[in-house]
């Protein structure tokens, strides 16, 4: 399962979730600040929204090149 870690007023995070729910892709959508705040020091990835995926984090980019999306 996808997991998407975003935040409250993010352009991108809203972006990422259109792409998704167009695609039919299953995927869950977490809005916690400080889960996203713990996620982000994991990754080292400063930037919402987060992608885990496959086994690994990554931000929006990474994400749609792995996953060819």
């Amino acid at each position: 399962m996808i997991k998407v870690y975003g935040k409250a007023g993010c352009s991108r995070c809203e972006e990422l979730k259109g792409l998704l729910e167009g695609k039919k892709t299953e995927f869950q959508y977490i809005e916690d600040t400080n889960e996203l705040r713990r996620v982000a020091i994991k990754a080292k990835i400063m930037m919402a929204p987060i992608v885990e995926y496959d086994g690994g984090l990554y931000t929006m980019e990474e994400f749609l090149k792995k996953s060819g999306l």
